[in-house]
């Protein structure tokens, strides 16, 4: 293992287990706090599409004429990434975004998608993300993970992204969804069906594929410079502090 990326690792550690360790995994015990979860965290699932496609943006070309970018090896990890994120294929073989899977799974669950819905509205209509948030009764803790994720985008470099890309996410995912899938999704086939396909999906892409990948994107936009590797391991660790925070208002 590339001994910056080990570094980060130790350095987050207790951050990432209180992440994946966290006390809700316990209580969800019943399809009222199963729904009550996913009302929350399909804040989560969508502003991860915003990281990911300002990844796109940074280490591809997305505009006209078409110019090649620079680093060949990172555009194609965040493409192969972008494919399955965007476009995967839902439990039937039809073509779905991960974001859109999982408003299916909280329909099928009895979840509330009408404030993300119309946090969503409101963007297309082109309002402006803090007040789309401010119409949409997002829940504070859910608007400040959110709010983060957009400041993040805009004002830190590539690096920092991809940081919080790999370790806030993709190499977290596997872990924290495995806490998430339980006896309930047995119980419950009707009700967490699509559900319990989306985590699956997740943990299966997410471990074998899409982490890997996203570690060593980090690794080739840090380099050996050790400013970048400070600033990309204190961006993840605010990650995970606000993603503990959007635990404890669940």
């Amino acid at each position: 293992m590339n001994s910056n990326i080990a570094h980060l690792k130790l350095t987050i550690q207790n951050y990432r287990n209180q992440v994946i360790d966290h006390p809700l995994f316990h209580r969800l015990n019943s399809l009222e706090a199963m729904q009550s979860f996913m009302e929350s965290h399909v804040a989560a699932v969508w502003d991860f599409m915003t990281l990911l496609k300002s990844l796109q943006k940074e280490l591809t070309c997305v505009s006209t004429p078409w110019l090649p970018t620079s680093d060949a090896v990172s555009r194609r990890l965040i493409n192969e990434i972008v494919l399955a994120e965007e476009s995967d294929v839902d439990m039937t073989g039809r073509t779905i975004s991960h974001y859109e899977l999982y408003l299916e799974a909280m329909t099928s669950a009895g979840a509330n998608t009408a404030p993300v819905q119309t946090l969503l509205s409101h963007l297309r209509d082109g309002l402006p993300i803090e007040e789309a948030i401010k119409h949409s009764n997002m829940p504070g803790n859910t608007a400040e993970f959110i709010l983060f994720t957009w400041e993040l985008v805009t004002t830190r470099p590539v690096w920092d992204q991809a940081a919080v890309f790999a370790f806030g996410r993709e190499d977290l995912i596997p872990d924290m969804f495995n806490g998430i899938m339980s006896k309930l999704t047995t119980e419950f086939p009707k009700e967490l069906g699509i559900f319990n396909y989306y985590l699956a999906r997740h943990i299966e892409l997410d471990e074998n594929e899409h982490s890997p990948l996203a570690l060593r994107m980090v690794e080739l936009l840090c380099g050996d410079d050790q400013e970048k590797w400070k600033s990309a391991t204190e961006m993840v660790v605010k990650a995970l502090e606000l993603r503990i925070k959007l635990w404890d208002g669940v």
